[in-house]
């Protein structure tokens, strides 16, 4: 049996990023062990806030590695599965990898030249290593999203000296 378990965490990861767990649609994206990834899912969302309305869907499409898409207002995140791990894969237009239980940053910022070394700096600063680091944008100068996971947890000082960079927009722990 696959093991799916960093599906649960993830969910309530996704917790973390909203401030609205209104009009949230879950689809599952696989034929293979629905129950569980139904199971799982719903669990890490329910234990914030065990009266959650969740729409259930299927999808009649088959997809290699997404196992399921959970629309929260007008986001999107679809969770994956691959030989190693379950993550987040996509965060609306963004590609991205978020693991189950890691720490971590998520930084949506403007595309422009330094911001990924400004983020590093603070980091470095505060003697955080970066472990894996991921950068998607809409396009060319427009919006984008840094996922930085680290070794260590990242102090809230740090998250605060990131938001007050120029051209952040936000920036958001994973622990």
């Amino acid at each position: 049996m696959t093991d799916y378990s960093g599906l649960r965490s993830l969910a309530k990861l996704v917790e973390r990023f909203e401030s609205n767990m209104e009009q949230v649609t879950l689809t599952i994206m696989t034929a293979d062990d629905r129950e569980q990834i139904v199971n799982l899912l719903l669990a890490g969302l329910n234990e914030l806030n065990p009266d959650m309305q969740i729409k259930m869907e299927n999808s009649t499409g088959e997809y290699a590695s997404h196992v399921a898409q959970l629309i929260v207002g007008g986001n999107k995140y679809v969770f994956s599965k691959d030989y190693r791990e379950t993550f987040i894969s996509e965060m609306n237009v963004y590609a991205c990898r978020i693991t189950a239980d890691t720490h971590g940053l998520l930084v949506y910022h403007h595309d422009y030249p330094g911001v990924i070394h400004d983020v590093s700096r603070i980091l470095a600063q505060h003697e955080i290593n970066i472990s894996k680091l991921n950068v998607s944008r809409e396009q060319k100068g427009k919006l984008a999203l840094l996922v930085s996971l680290t070794d260590e947890e990242i102090p809230a000082e740090a998250i605060e000296q990131i938001e007050t960079l120029p051209n952040v927009t936000k920036a958001i722990s994973l622990q």
